[in-house]
């Protein structure tokens, strides 16, 4: 049911040149296009790893960043949804947008922005795996809780992170958070915990689900999409 999707670098005496994609033999594809250009595409590339080296042959997973608006993003997946049909003669399975709220309540024309995102994702069968404020609320909740009495401003969250990273231990003492350094994403991955990241995302949005998204600060439906992953690299290698 799946695809795989490891590019090869093959040497070639002073140049390399990068084996074809043998799309025919992948089952699925799982698109996930992203507002971030550096740290949300590098985050969601560990997993297209994990189906590289685990599961191969099954499913491919290609992360697009993109540096726009909310709106831009979802109109972005259509795009990049359309381009990866036509590469591979073959429907894409999955297609997921990943954007923040940040300031999408600053005024008329950003609230538009962000509220067509949703109407136009809804008609075009795009998943949404938005975060307010921001994506980094999820990387910190690998590491931490978070209160919902008070909203979090991003800054703060920021701050938040590299606190939290730094109290991990000697190795990351010195740790400072730089928005959009992915270097973030490995340190992640080896001193977080994403089985209760996913349970705190849960409980943050247990406990506004009567609020409006805009309102609803904290909270990050990314877990949807990281549950969505890990379910089927559990299929494929259960």
């Amino acid at each position: 049911m799946a695809k795989k999707g490891k590019i090869k670098a093959i040497p070639k005496q002073e140049t390399e040149e990068i084996r074809p994609i043998r799309w025919r033999g992948y089952k699925q594809f799982f698109l996930i296009v992203c507002e971030d250009q550096a740290t949300e595409p590098a985050y969601f590339a560990q997993f297209k790893e994990i189906f590289d080296k685990i599961t191969p042959k099954t499913i491919f997973v290609k992360p697009v960043g993109t540096g726009k608006s909310p709106k831009g993003v979802v109109e972005q997946a259509i795009i990049e949804r359309e381009k990866l049909k036509a590469e591979t003669y073959k429907e894409v399975d999955f297609v997921w947008a990943v954007f923040d709220k940040d300031d999408a309540d600053k005024n008329e024309t950003t609230v538009n922005n962000f509220e067509t995102a949703f109407e136009i994702a809804k008609k075009e069968n795009i998943h949404l795996a938005y975060s307010n404020e921001v994506f980094e609320l999820w990387l910190l909740l690998h590491l931490t809780n978070v209160s919902v009495i008070n909203p979090i401003p991003r800054k703060e969250i920021y701050n938040l992170l590299e606190t939290a990273i730094k109290n991990s231990g000697t190795l990351y003492e010195n740790f400072v958070y730089t928005h959009g350094n992915a270097n973030v994403i490995p340190i992640i991955s080896q001193i977080g915990n994403e089985e209760q990241a996913i349970k705190k995302a849960e409980k943050l949005f247990e406990l506004q689900k009567d609020k409006q998204i805009m309102q609803a600060n904290p909270s990050t439906k990314v877990y949807l999409l990281v549950k969505e992953l890990r379910a089927w690299i559990k299929f494929y290698t259960s």
